[in-house]
């Protein structure tokens, strides 16, 4: 019942929420270039998603981190969709980077839209070379910071998985430094289709990565060392999902 009754509250809050958000974008959208308000409208409603059930709990660790900078490249590990929701934790204004049929679906593709996030095709070598340009120029600006999921694809097990070096090629043709962030509970909030009722959400932010350190070093090496960090950290947290196999490295 209490998982019935969670997913009623999500689409009732969703729906409730998606009127006045699009008002805003028609209200703000000439004049608000970075869509910071629009930001500020997904937080709120974010926070709502998790805050729907009250014996759902999130917990956050390393926002200091972030500090001054405000245009990172922020890479976190991939279990689910409400990865997206759960990142607005975090005290920056972002872009995401998402695939383009992500992009066409009911609501939330259409948020993202809205938001003014990059769209990327799988597989498309043109869609690359537009994601560089694009996310260079938001990068650019200096306010804003885009938010990439370098495995490309959610998790299957529950572990981080292989990295590509996307994003990490961002970072370094738009000189800018990189957040690494490490999230877990996303993965096993489901039991089939029923919701984990309580259950507990982790999101830690890591130490960033210069942009003077990811200039000097290859991708493949800053790659690498991201794909370490984060795993690392994530074993620390389930150490469980890593007891029966090694995880593939990149």
């Amino acid at each position: 019942m209490k998982s019935v009754l969670y997913y009623l509250g999500f689409i009732l809050f969703t729906l409730v929420c998606f009127v006045p958000f699009s008002l805003l974008f028609f209200l703000t959208v000439l004049f608000d270039r970075e869509r910071v308000v629009l930001h500020y409208a997904s937080r709120f409603w974010s926070w709502g998603i998790y805050r729907i059930c009250p014996w759902w709990h999130v917990k956050v660790e390393g926002k200091e981190k972030v500090g001054d900078t405000r245009n990172y490249v922020i890479v976190t590990n991939h279990q689910s969709m409400l990865d997206i929701p759960l990142m607005y934790v975090l005290p920056l204004t972002f872009k995401w980077v998402s695939k383009r049929e992500v992009m066409r679906l009911p609501i939330f593709g259409w948020v993202l839209q809205m938001h003014g996030d990059i769209a990327i095709e799988r597989g498309s070598s043109g869609s690359a070379r537009q994601l560089m340009r694009q996310a260079k120029e938001i990068l650019d600006r200096g306010k804003t910071s885009v938010i990439v999921f370098p495995e490309g694809t959610r998790s299957k097990d529950g572990r981080v998985g292989r990295f590509k070096e996307g994003a990490f090629a961002v970072a370094k043709y738009a000189g800018v430094g990189i957040l690494p962030v490490v999230h877990e509970g996303n993965g096993s909030v489901l039991e089939g289709w029923k919701v984990r009722i309580p259950h507990r959400f982790r999101v830690k932010v890591l130490d960033p990565i210069p942009a003077e350190e990811v200039a000097a070093l290859s991708e493949r090496e800053m790659t690498r060392r991201v794909y370490d960090c984060i795993l690392n950290e994530h074993r620390a947290m389930r150490p469980d999902l890593y007891e029966t196999e090694p995880n593939k490295e990149s």
